[in-house]
């Protein structure tokens, strides 16, 4: 478990990283400001909404200090590159769902180390060993997340040719070498999931639930399209929660605070395809009409 904890989990998330800056291209960070409406509807949910009911819901329902940080750590994530492909598949707005994973993105690269730090010193306290110096965390997330990909966007601008051919199949391996970790990581906490496998269940729910509805009630009211609606309440499901297991596993050194991460991944991935069978066929300029009708 050493070995997944200290090599393979930040390895294969670092190349993952690296494979996600290989994607991108400085027209992306451009199109952020195509449609700053629905940017101003989508950032500040996304900043505000789910970690204010990870808070919630941690407080109430967490069965350990562990989980509680995990759920804090969930809730603070932020899109994931998967969101992007059910946008496309449901015929969301494509551009406006790249623009919030990648604003979303740098965003939680620069906040993430606080909202990780003094959760930990909240829910822990002083009963913990565990030391999570401010500077050395903030250090840590950065070299897992920014560093990778930067160093992937500018081997995209100055040498795409070779991008575009790794890009693919880094991002496979280095995913599946991920699955795999979580598989090892699962398969170690199988006592602690046991015994509360039904608040993990019910809790992970809940949040995308509520997220889900308080992300679709702010679109109609702002008069979003359908388009628009659907790439915001993608993003508030499908989640990168591999970056926040290495933050509980390799930088805190919990395991057991990474299972509401692992327990979001097929939870919210059944919640977003029904989501996406729900609204499949609904045309998105005439669902917008309705939208702004209502408001």
């Amino acid at each position: 478990m050493e070995l997944i904890d200290t090599i393979f989990l930040p390895g294969s998330l670092w190349f993952i990283m690296f494979s996600i800056g290989l994607s991108l291209t400085v027209g992306d960070f451009k199109r952020v400001f195509t449609d700053r409406r629905a940017l101003y509807v989508g950032v500040p949910s996304m900043l505000i909404v789910p970690p204010i009911i990870g808070l919630v819901m941690a407080y109430l329902f967490a069965p350990s200090p562990e989980l509680a940080v995990g759920f804090i750590l969930l809730a603070t994530c932020p899109g994931g590159m998967l969101s992007n492909l059910m946008t496309d598949f449901v015929k969301g707005d494509l551009a406006l769902s790249l623009s919030l994973t990648i604003v979303i993105s740098m965003i939680y690269i620069l906040v993430i180390p606080f909202y990780a730090h003094f959760a930990v010193l909240h829910f822990l306290g002083m009963e913990t060993s565990i030391d999570v110096p401010l500077l050395g965390f903030v250090w840590k997330v950065f070299s897992i997340t920014l560093i990778p990909a930067t160093l992937g966007l500018l081997v995209r601008t100055y040498k795409e040719p070779i991008a575009l051919r790794l890009k693919g199949p880094m991002k496979l391996i280095a995913t599946g070498v991920l699955v795999i970790a979580f598989g090892f990581i699962l398969a170690d906490q199988i006592a602690v999931l046991k015994a509360h496998l039904g608040d993990l269940v019910l809790i992970t729910l809940g949040m995308n639930l509520i997220a889900l509805f308080v992300a679709f009630m702010l679109t109609r009211k702002f008069g979003l399209t359908m388009a628009q609606t659907k790439a915001i309440c993608i993003e508030h499901m499908i989640r990168q929660e591999g970056t926040a297991i290495y933050i509980a596993v390799t930088i805190i050194g919990s395991r057991e605070m990474s299972l509401p991460m692992i327990m979001n991944t097929p939870i919210a991935l059944m919640l977003c395809i029904l989501f996406v069978l729900a609204f499949r066929g609904k045309d998105s300029e005439g669902a917008g009409k309705i939208c702004r009708s209502s408001v």
